[in-house]
Order: structure tokens, then sequence, then C-alpha cells
């Protein structure tokens, strides 16, 4: 799998790189070499079809908003490629549906599905935000980023399920996740129920800040893990790109964090004799299991 952020870059033998710059937080909040992994991601998608004329590819577009991602994506790819791509759009937003109804009639195999992507087939409460668009979403406090919300009831399908049955056995299938938040609760259903295994191609933007306070910590340790949960995959996705813009992932406290950080480093001032034995223990098991075999 090929991990694009800008604080790891972590392929597999068999992985194209993609050179990104390194950071130290795990997290990729440069938004032009974002945009830069995502651009590569859509390539690697196309010479995955292009590789084999046969090949058809599926792409789900979770979270479509007014088509634009799924436009340019259908018009960067060659003709061959896109004529073998079925692409299915899923925005429950009614100010959308004949701007994504025209992209349907102008690109063959695309659908629009004006539904909202959950854990379950079920009616839902879902937040229209009145001045920006792409906030709206299945949380209240999310929609209302830049002012008012309305309430409106969508219907919602299971995510895992229609993954299950959109992308089982292909060779080329992406999935892109822009939800406003509800990765938190979509990505962990996704992962116990085998679905995230299925794309080869992952893109993902986050929402930390749209999170509850208390519910923090544990959504930044999803993100921070999904690469190396995605790793225990049979088959890995062939490349993910994890989206931190910075104005939707920091400048807000994540309770527990400072205490859980202090915790595990072993400098700090307050230190008890058993944290400096714990500290001089591993570190001496870590410096020797670092050292060729002879030496050890």
């Amino acid at each position: 799998m090929l991990f694009v952020a800008l604080a790891a870059l972590t392929p597999s033998a068999s992985a194209a790189s993609v050179p990104i710059d390194d950071g130290a937080t795990g997290l990729a909040v440069d938004k032009e070499a974002v945009r830069t992994a995502a651009r590569a991601l859509v390539a690697a998608f196309e010479s995955c079809l292009g590789a084999d004329p046969s090949a058809t590819g599926v792409v789900l577009d979770v979270g479509a908003n007014n088509g634009r991602w799924s436009y340019e994506l259908m018009t960067s790819l060659s003709a061959s490629v896109r004529r073998r791509t079925r692409l299915l759009m899923f925005e429950p937003q009614p100010r959308f549906v004949s701007v994504l109804a025209a992209l349907t009639k102008q690109f063959e195999n695309v659908l629009h599905l004006p539904v909202a992507a959950w854990t379950n087939a079920t009616n839902l409460t879902f937040h229209l935000a009145k001045v920006n668009s792409e906030t709206a979403s299945l949380s209240k406090r999310n929609a209302r980023r830049y002012g008012s919300s309305e309430a409106i009831q969508v219907r919602s399908v299971c995510l895992a399920r229609t993954m299950r049955e959109e992308l089982t056995g292909k060779a080329c299938a992406l999935l892109k996740l822009d939800v406003e938040g509800a990765e938190y609760r979509l990505i962990p259903h996704l992962l116990v129920t085998g679905a995230l295994c299925l794309p080869t191609h992952l893109f993902v933007e986050w929402h930390l800040n749209s999170v509850p306070e208390p519910e923090r910590l544990a959504a930044l340790a999803l993100r921070l893990s999904l690469p190396a949960t995605l790793d225990t995959c049979a088959t890995p996705p062939r490349v993910h790109v994890n989206d931190d813009y910075a104005l939707n992932n920091l400048y807000t406290r994540v309770p527990g964090l400072d205490a859980l950080a202090t915790l595990h480093e072993g400098s700090h001032s307050n230190l008890t004799e058993e944290g400096k034995l714990t500290v001089r223990k591993w570190g001496a098991t870590h410096r020797r299991a670092a050292l060729p075999d002879r030496r050890r």
C-alpha cells in the first residue's frame, strides 16, 4: 500500500513512490501536496485500467457535493478508460439533483444516488448549510460552521453493503470519502465488515474539528492508525491518500492528548522511579535490536 501524507510515506515493495515532504505529525496538512498526491492517485487508477484493456473499474464518490470532483475525474481519464469506468455519486443534497443529473447524461456509466452513505439503510436527519454547501453534514455542528443550517430527512444506504456489491472482484476500484465528519463512524464499520479492504485506490478527507471534544482523541487515533490497519488487509489499497486540511483538523483542543503525550515522554521532569527504570530498560532493548545480529 502507498500511504501518502506529509509525515509518512510507507509504500510496500510493489508500490510506486510519490515524493511528499516529510513532517513530524503523521498528518497531510499541506493543501498543494495533497492535491499533487490526489492527482497521482487518479493517474494510478487510470494506469491500473490501462494495464488490462479488458478490465472494468468502479469509482465511488461518497460526498459528491456539486459533482466537481467526479467531473474532473471523468474528463481526466482517457476515452478508453472512461468507457470502462462505472461511477456512482452519493449526494443527498436536493440542490444538486439537476447538476448531478446532467453529469449522468454527459458520461456513460455514471449514476447519482440521492442518499447518504451510512452504516445501515435508514432515514437520517441531514443538515444543509445555507452558506457553504461543502459543510452540509449529518452533523449539525459541522453544517453550522459558516452560519445557519436547515434540517431535512434523507434516506441512507449501507455503504459497506454497496461496496461489497460494486467492488468485489474488481481489479481497479477507487473510493473517495468526503463526508464532513461522518468518516469517524463510517470507517470503523467499513473496517470491521472488511469493505475497506476492497478499494485498490483510496482517498479520505478528514474533519477532526467537527467531532465533539470528548470524542476527539479517539477520532485522531483512528486517523493515525488507519494506514497500519489497512496493511492487515489480504490485499491492501495500492494507493491511499489522506487529506488533513489544517482548517478542518488543527488549532482546536484534543482533550487528553497533552496528558497522554506526557505519559509517553521519557524525559519529563515528573518521571517516577518506575518510569525512569522503564525508560532505561526499553531504551536498551531497542538499542540492542538495532544492532547487527552478531553484536546483540
